[in-house]
């Protein structure tokens, strides 16, 4: 099943959803950090900062 495909389950009575494993451990962990207050204060604070920054590409390559 590829990401984002869009199935409605037959044999299930109720609305539901399917989701690969993978996105919903994904969903779960947004949801952790964006329940936390002071964790959500900071990822933003640290985006507004003035500093240099590094791209993902730069600091993979740099191992």
């Amino acid at each position: 099943m590829k990401l984002r495909e869009k199935r409605k389950p037959t044999m299930i009575k109720k609305p539901s959803v399917i989701v690969p494993l993978e996105e919903y451990e994904g969903l779960q962990e947004t949801l952790d950090i964006l329940s936390d207050n002071d964790l959500v204060k900071s990822i933003f604070k640290s985006l507004n900062e003035e500093a240099p920054r590094i791209s993902h590409e730069k600091l993979t390559k740099a191992k």
